[in-house]
């Protein structure tokens, strides 16, 4: 098809001509788990293959539509979509490139982590046993109040045990004292009238016996 504008065709072959072409280079795929290499610039373009997250391409050349062809590490080439593609390795590589010091840094910190999250679950069953040990405290306080107050109300029913013991002891002498008041009474009224008939019974006597002599 021929071109309507010479002067416009002329300066776009110009343009394209003048438009520099990525140099080789490494790059990287982005830590995007897969990107789709085409056979042609186009979303529409018959997929080839495939390249993964941390595998290196060449960079061949690009286009203005943020597509570049890239030749994979098997010598496959296709078209990829610019952005999926850095420069500088993805985090997972650089992780795995660490130096020993930042490894040990890094398990350090690791080990560090988990002593705190050890720390904190000893620290949880220092605080429930401190909550046990405290109601245990607490139940053997009311428990000792309770044996106590059983003591106190022992000694006193004892004090009143004695106190009784006492009383009733001193109502016994009572008792027997007026038992034996009460028959001393009834012992010297039976002998004051066992003496009272005898001094009759003397006195009748005699005065018999002077009846009898007067009568002589």
């Amino acid at each position: 098809m021929a071109c309507l504008y010479p002067l416009g065709c002329t300066l776009a072959l110009l343009l394209l001509l003048t438009t520099p072409v990525p140099a080789q280079k490494a790059m990287y795929v982005t830590d995007r788990m897969q990107v789709i290499v085409r056979s042609s610039p186009a979303q529409d373009a018959k997929t080839i293959f495939y390249v993964g997250t941390g595998d290196q391409v060449t960079i061949l050349e690009g286009n203005n539509e943020g597509w570049v062809k890239v030749r994979a590490a098997d010598g496959r080439e296709g078209w990829a979509l610019a952005r999926y593609f850095m420069e500088e390795p993805p985090a997972a590589l650089r992780l795995k490139d660490l130096d020993p010091q930042s490894k040990n840094l890094a398990q350090k910190l690791e080990e560090t982590r988990k002593e705190v999250q050890e720390a904190k679950t000893r620290l949880g069953l220092a605080e429930t046993r401190a909550q046990q040990t405290e109601a245990s405290y607490q139940k053997l306080r009311a428990d000792s109040a309770e044996v106590i107050r059983l003591r106190e109300d022992c000694q006193k029913l004892k004090e009143d045990f004695q106190q009784q013991g006492q009383k009733l002891e001193e109502v016994a002498t009572e008792n027997e004292a007026l038992h034996f008041g009460t028959n001393l009474k009834w012992f010297l009224a039976g002998g004051g009238v066992l003496l009272i008939g005898w001094i009759m019974g003397l006195a009748y006597g005699r005065r018999k016996r002077r009846w009898s002599s007067g009568l002589e």
